[in-house]
């Protein structure tokens, strides 16, 4: 005999474990259910973000953003990538004591939606003698490659809440360093 899940979701209906019900969507040519993947639904829900910043690497410069986190109970889900026409380190520091620079716009990924982001970016953040942090993440790569964390969803960094983050490329005098960055928000439940 079936169980109460089996049947349901041969009907297009999911059974949680409290008891409640969901409809499914379903394909009409194929029945197939139909679903999108988690940071997709996020750009559908208004809640995913991005932004990008050029920088033309000065000789000693070492371009950086510092990402900073609310102390909200939004968590940020973040990838990036950083594209050289050199060879280039890109490294991920947390808990930064950094300040200042200028600040980067993010843009709402559904253009309709009037949710905004809860975490700030800029650029060119200074040290405010407590150092870069945490090390977290480095990757080098050869002239004219991307540095990336968005091949899967095993490079993605769901961010601490209330912290700096600071997101620094070490790359050759005259280099152009393109950062772009996507993350969507999430209230955590618990």
């Amino acid at each position: 005999m079936a169980s109460l899940e089996d049947i349901f979701n041969r009907i297009g209906l999911l059974l949680d474990e409290t008891g409640n019900t969901y409809s499914l969507g379903k394909d009409k040519a194929t029945g197939v259910v139909v679903t999108i993947a988690s940071p997709h639904n996020k750009i559908h829900d208004g809640d995913a973000y991005t932004t990008c910043k050029l920088f033309t690497h000065g000789a000693g410069d070492s371009p950086n953003l510092l990402i900073v986190t609310p102390s909200s109970r939004k968590l940020s889900h973040f990838v990036f990538q950083i594209i050289s026409d050199d060879v280039l380190q890109v490294d991920l520091y947390e808990g930064a004591d950094y300040a200042g620079g200028g600040a980067l716009t993010a843009f709402n990924r559904y253009r309709d939606s009037n949710n905004t982001r809860s975490l700030t970016i800029t650029s060119d953040a200074t040290d405010t003698a407590g150092g870069k942090g945490t090390l977290i993440w480095t990757f080098k790569a050869g002239a004219n490659k991307t540095v990336t964390n968005t091949e899967s969803d095993r490079f993605e960094f769901i961010l601490k809440r209330n912290t700096k983050y600071l997101l620094e490329a070490v790359g050759a005098n005259g280099d152009l360093i393109t950062y772009l960055l996507d993350w969507y928000e999430i209230i955590r439940k618990a």
